[in-house]
């Protein structure tokens, strides 16, 4: 090869260095999105928003411009393009939202002006750009997630910012603090932790981090030549792994712990924990991230909400609502009023999911409208506590429906393929990229499936920063894959 042949074409190089700066930006997001108070704050969607579609045009342009021919899954491509297209309508203005009724939206008003930082600034407009430049970003990740250095690259991003994030949730804990970063906001109607106004979002968050952190250290620890670097790596990530899984276990939500113990069994087969030294370190990470949540949570707390589980309740049958004239009245000093619609193991949450599907009934097609959860529940429902619950005014508790509700049911297809899609690539997957990828993509696959567990009963992907983690779990799972066909053995030819 003569020398001119082996410079690289402007073009080409042009590439590079787009791919690079795509790469760059979204790693550089998923640091500052969970950071930033998990972008629920006035502004925060908007920023990862915009971010996100900076990234998707650079890689975009990559390829123009020289780069790697993009690597993405038929199917993944096509659930965004469903998604993109049943957005049609929002985008050109030809469907209109439901409308919210007025106490609702009156009665929203004074919750936002009492509690501003302990609500999601969900509006039409950057819920549909959020969702639109988050399914994009799938794509794009996919493609780079392909080269091992990217799939680490991302999966130790997120995995740092969240030991990070469980370092603050402990040391807030520790020091009795009243808000998020020690900030006088205000007293906040529910249990913060990190950088999560609510502690069941905290929970989500830690799980979409804590398989990739265990993934990442043991495959710095199980290396056949170490360096004095790899060592160093491997005590590092480590001590993030307890400080994560110790923030895990420091907060008082329930429910993202026991979907935490459900994957924990297929992380620890792909890990090949065999032999007694490789047992008892999982061992004492373990024990030691429960004593340092013992020592800096709230174990008295924990243990009350848990007792609360299993406690025989009163019997609660349900009762006629009172008539909406009569619902200023009865409102309390936490701004809601109990609910009476409903009894059972369910509650509350069973009418809540009720409002839900005759919200759905109503419009199956085109949904209500982006982030408009709250004019279509204000219009399927009479009962005050649905109307009233700070955290029920703005979420169903069953994020699956929520997304059906305000986008219709083909565009719920089109984002559920690809989450969805994403495991199942990971477990009907015949062969992996790569050693490296395969426990990456198992790692990312665990993390998934406790989010979409817990988004069955809460309400985890509609915090922008999980619904980013969740994306890039899911590029992890399609890119880890090996699409390519074997090539089938030539047929004898038989004189």
């Amino acid at each position: 090869m003569t020398p001119a042949a082996q410079v690289i074409r402007p073009s080409t190089l042009a590439g590079r260095r787009l791919r690079l700066a795509a790469g760059i930006a979204f790693t550089a997001l998923l640091v500052f999105a969970p950071l930033n108070f998990g972008s629920t704050r006035e502004g925060g969607t908007e920023t990862l928003a915009a971010g996100c579609t900076i990234a998707t045009l650079l890689w975009f342009a990559s390829s123009i411009f020289g780069g790697p021919r993009p690597k993405v899954p038929l199917w993944a491509a096509g659930s965004a393009a469903v998604l993109t297209l049943a957005a049609i309508p929002w985008i050109a203005g030809l469907a209109q939202p439901t409308s919210v009724a007025a106490f609702t939206q009156t009665h929203f008003a004074h919750i936002a002006a009492r509690w501003p930082y302990s609500i999601v600034w969900r509006t039409p407009a950057n819920t549909l750009a959020l969702t639109l430049a988050l399914a994009a970003s799938t794509l794009a990740l996919i493609d780079l997630a392909h080269t091992g250095a990217w799939a680490v690259t991302f999966g130790a991003a997120l995995a740092l910012t969240a030991a990070a994030v469980g370092c603050l949730a402990l040391l807030q804990d520790y020091t009795h603090a009243t808000g998020i970063y020690w900030r006088n906001d205000g007293r906040m109607p529910g249990n913060f932790a990190g950088t999560f106004y609510h502690h069941t979002a905290a929970g989500a968050y830690f799980n979409t981090a804590w398989p990739l952190a265990v993934a990442l250290t043991w495959l710095a620890w199980d290396r056949p030549f170490p360096t004095f670097l790899t060592r160093g790596l491997a005590v590092a990530g480590t001590l993030g792994t307890i400080f994560l899984i110790a923030a895990h276990g420091s907060h008082v939500s329930r429910f993202p712990q026991v979907a935490a113990l459900l994957v924990a069994p297929f992380l620890l087969r792909s890990l090949n924990l065999r032999g007694r030294r490789r047992a008892l370190i999982a061992a004492g990470v373990v024990c030691t991230a429960v004593i340092v949540a013992a020592l800096a949570g709230r174990p008295g707390e924990i243990r009350a909400r848990w007792q609360l589980m299993f406690a025989d309740e009163p019997d609660r049958t349900a009762s006629v609502p009172p008539p909406e004239s009569a619902w200023p009245g009865l409102i309390r000093d936490d701004l809601f009023i109990p609910g009476t619609a409903q009894g059972g193991w369910l509650g509350d949450r069973g009418e809540i999911w009720h409002t839900a599907l005759r919200s759905i009934a109503d419009r199956p097609l085109s949904g209500h409208g982006p982030g408009n959860w709250m004019g279509a529940a204000s219009r399927h429902t009479g009962d005050p506590f649905v109307r009233t619950f700070f955290q029920s005014v703005q979420f169903s508790h069953q994020d699956l429906l929520q997304f059906a509700v305000e986008w219709g049911v083909p565009a719920t297809l089109g984002w559920w393929g690809l989450l969805a899609g994403a495991l199942v690539t990971v477990i009907h997957s015949p062969r992996w990229l790569s050693p490296l990828h395969r426990r990456l993509g198992i790692a990312a696959a665990c993390g998934l499936a406790a989010v979409l567990l817990q988004s069955q009963l809460d309400f985890p992907l509609q915090m922008p920063a999980v619904a980013f983690n969740v994306i890039v779990l899911a590029a992890l799972c399609w890119s880890a894959a090996d699409s390519t066909r074997p090539a089938r053995p030539a047929a004898s030819v038989i004189p």
